[in-house]
């Protein structure tokens, strides 16, 4: 599976998006929740899941959009099913690793 990846460094933090690349420029909304998938954010390189994965542990904070990505990052064990959030069926969640 291809992903977008997105490494940003900035004052010594180290933050990794990932996101499925279809769902880059678009919005999501339920209730007073906005789930906006921008591409100053979230696109990048277009790399292997595995890849993004192994990029983790030197993250401060990963972002993760998508519901394959979410799915095979909670099978792998970085995520919890508690962890996720669900916006418009959109799936959505962030590790910290501070």
């Amino acid at each position: 599976m291809k992903v977008s990846l997105n490494i940003i460094r900035r004052e010594g933090y180290v933050f990794v998006n990932i996101c499925e690349p279809e769902l880059i420029g678009k919005t999501f909304k339920e209730g007073e929740v906005n789930l906006v998938i921008n591409k100053e954010f979230y696109e990048g390189q277009e790399v292997s899941l595995d890849y993004a994965f192994s990029l983790l542990d030197e993250a401060n904070v990963v972002s993760i959009v998508g519901n394959k990505i979410i799915e095979e990052a909670v099978k792998r064990g970085f995520l919890k099913e508690e962890g996720v959030i669900s916006i418009q069926g959109v799936k959505f969640a962030q590790i910290y690793n501070m």
